[in-house]
C-alpha cells in the first residue's frame, strides 16, 4: 500500500503547479523559467528543487498526475453486468465524471490542451476519450457488419470531435454544465445533428 502524500507537499506541488499552468497562460511555456514559477507561487528556487529537477520535470509530473486523475476518476472499466441504455437521452455516468473531472481542473486541461510544446498530454487525452467510445460503440453495436464505416474509424473520428468540443467547450469558459455538455456529445454521436431524418432517403 503506498504511503500517503505529506498534506504540505501535497500544497506546495499543487501552488507550484497552479503557478506554471497561469505563467503557461500569460506567456508560454519557452518564456517561463524556474525563478518565474517561484515567485509565482511564494516560494523560493529550494523549495522547487525539493521537489522537481527543472521546469520539464514539474510539467511531465503535472501533467501525469493530471492524466492519472482523469483516469481514475471516470473508472473506465465498464461493469461487463451493468446495463445502460445508450439510446436513451441520459448520458453514461463514466462520461459526466470526465467532464467533471475536466471542470474541476478547467485552467490546467485548456492551458494543456492548447499549448504547442504538449502533443503527449492532448494524446493521452485523446486514448482516454477512444477507450471510452471504443467501449460505448461495443455496448451499442457489437456487429461490425451494422457499421457503416470500419469501426476503427468511427471511433477515431467521434474522439477527435469530442476532444475538439471539450477544446472549445474551455476556450468560452465552460458555458455548459458537465452533464449537458454529455449529454450533447452522446446525442449527436448515436442520433446524430439532425431532427427531421427524412432526407436520408
Amino acid at each position: 500500500m503506498s504511503k500517503k502524500m505529506d498534506p504540505r507537499v501535497v500544497r506546495t506541488r499543487q501552488m507550484l503547479r497552479d503557478a506554471l499552468v497561469e505563467l503557461m497562460h500569460e506567456r508560454g511555456y519557452e518564456n517561463t523559467t524556474v525563478q518565474d514559477i517561484t515567485n509565482r507561487a511564494t516560494l523560493n528556487r529550494a523549495t522547487f528543487y525539493l521537489h522537481y529537477r527543472d521546469k520539464f520535470d514539474l510539467l511531465y509530473q503535472s501533467s501525469e498526475e493530471t492524466l492519472h486523475d482523469l483516469t481514475k476518476s471516470i473508472n473506465l472499466s465498464f461493469d461487463e453486468k451493468e446495463e445502460f441504455d445508450f439510446l436513451s437521452d441520459e448520458p453514461h455516468e463514466i462520461f459526466i465524471h470526465l467532464f467533471e473531472q475536466i471542470s474541476q481542473n478547467s485552467r490546467l486541461y485548456k492551458v494543456f490542451l492548447t499549448e504547442k510544446n504538449m502533443p503527449h498530454f492532448t494524446s493521452c487525452v485523446m486514448d482516454v476519450l477512444v477507450d471510452f467510445i471504443s467501449k460505448g460503440m461495443n455496448s451499442v453495436q457489437p456487429d461490425d457488419q451494422m457499421l457503416t464505416v470500419p469501426r476503427e474509424i468511427a471511433v477515431r473520428y467521434f474522439a477527435a470531435a469530442f476532444l475538439g468540443v471539450i477544446v472549445w467547450w474551455l476556450e468560452k469558459d465552460m458555458p455548459y454544465t458537465p452533464k449537458y455538455m454529455a449529454t450533447q456529445l452522446m446525442r449527436i454521436a448515436i442520433k446524430g445533428p439532425y431532427v427531421d431524418k427524412s432526407f436520408y432517403h
